[in-house]
């Protein structure tokens, strides 16, 4: 956000835009986030898709023409499937949040309802426009840390919400704040059309980088960062080092890489608080394609240079090593000798069939047969019995 440069321009604004109550809310009234689940949150946001109508989103009152500009992407547009959530001074609109004042609940319920989608008008000096719907800097930062909290500028979200830190120690998804003009998130160091400085996921009218003025994965030059960025860290960040693998062990020299159990067996997602990022491909680069809850158990499809190929929910990707650990013997058991096994609700072949147990699939072993030749077992929510023939213990 920028500051305001003239008395004028700030009587203008205290007289046309909506301004947030102050609240009593404070850091230690936030819930804890993992850096994984920040991260999760803010693609969230970057990698949404929604549908544009110029019809519906692009009417806005007579007396803010000139107060508004439409972000690029969508100003002279009749109707679009975009991406990411476009850029909207003062604005609050996250998939879980709203600006202040707003009749909707988050940004995807503002287009529902009509909202003329972003504002990209940084120094007409009005501050949030009533009935824009978008989200700006310190919002989307707001929104990827989860803060319940009012509306805040880059300075007072830093002062409240954020501990300084030394630059040489910042870490994936900590920030960088221009206290009263810009802030980004970092992800890593690395170079941009021969410029060095920092990838970043942000929201941002700029376009010096490509991409929409929006939330998007970005880029900020080290010249730029000296210019009066401070580097800072999340007050109730919780840190998940294993969940997100230093950008080191994704490439280069593999040798000291974790592999803790073998590819082509079952194994559970263990070293995680609450979920594994489940990935496109065996890199950090790569997209973030779903979660993956703690104590799933899964089958190892391939090994990469510390990564493991999984299939989950019908998509095949990548888990960091780290995450994965052997499960307990004697207590899971998939087929053994066959394409599928029938599961029965007593232990017979008469018996009636109640589901079936397939290839890389598991099941929990919960009893045995009185002659200990069928297991009774579990899996998705059926209990019956299987022969222990045609079963083996995973581990």
């Amino acid at each position: 956000m920028k500051i305001f440069k003239s008395k004028l321009l700030v009587a203008l604004f205290l007289a046309t835009s909506i301004i947030a109550p102050t609240q009593s809310v404070n850091a230690a009234s936030q819930q804890s986030i993992t850096r994984s689940e920040a991260e999760q949150r803010a693609l969230n946001m970057i990698n949404l898709s929604w549908n544009y109508s110029s019809d519906k989103n692009g009417v806005l009152l007579a007396n803010y023409n000139s107060s508004v500009t439409q972000p690029s992407q969508l100003k002279d547009a009749a109707a679009v499937t975009t991406t990411g959530i476009p850029y909207n001074w003062g604005g609050q609109d996250s998939l879980d949040s709203n600006s202040y004042g707003s009749p909707w609940s988050n940004f995807l319920d503002a287009v529902n309802k009509g909202a003329f989608t972003g504002n990209v008008n940084t120094e007409a000096g009005f501050g949030y426009i009533s009935g824009t719907a978008g989200i700006d800097c310190s919002g989307f930062v707001q929104a990827t840390f989860n803060v319940k909290d009012s509306k805040l500028s880059t300075s007072s979200m830093f002062d409240t919400y954020f501990t300084k830190i030394n630059l040489n120690d910042i870490k994936h998804m900590d920030i960088l704040d221009k206290p009263y003009d810009h802030v980004v998130i970092f992800d890593k160091w690395g170079t941009q059309n021969g410029v060095t400085g920092a990838f970043t996921y942000e929201s941002t009218p700029d376009q010096t980088y490509g991409g929409i003025q929006g939330t998007k994965k970005y880029f900020i030059s080290m010249d730029e960062i000296n210019k009066g960025y401070i580097a800072g860290r999340y007050v109730n960040i919780v840190e998940d080092s294993s969940n997100t693998p230093p950008i080191s062990n994704t490439t280069g020299n593999t040798s000291n890489i974790p592999h803790p159990v073998d590819a082509g067996i079952f194994a559970k997602i263990t070293n995680v608080t609450t979920a594994a990022n489940f990935r496109s491909k065996a890199s950090t680069d790569s997209s973030i394609i779903g979660t993956i809850p703690k104590d799933t158990i899964l089958y190892l499809i391939d090994y990469s240079a510390g990564w493991y190929q999984i299939s989950y929910n019908g998509q095949t990707g990548w888990v960091w090593g780290n995450l994965i650990t052997s499960i307990p013997s004697g207590k899971y058991v998939t087929i053994n000798k066959v394409y599928q096994l029938n599961i029965r609700n007593n232990p017979s072949t008469s018996a009636d069939i109640l589901g079936y147990l397939s290839q890389n699939q598991y099941a929990e072993v919960i009893n045995y047969s009185n002659d200990g030749k069928w297991l009774k077992i579990r899996i998705n929510g059926i209990e019956g019995y299987a022969s222990g023939a045609y079963l083996r213990y995973i581990y």
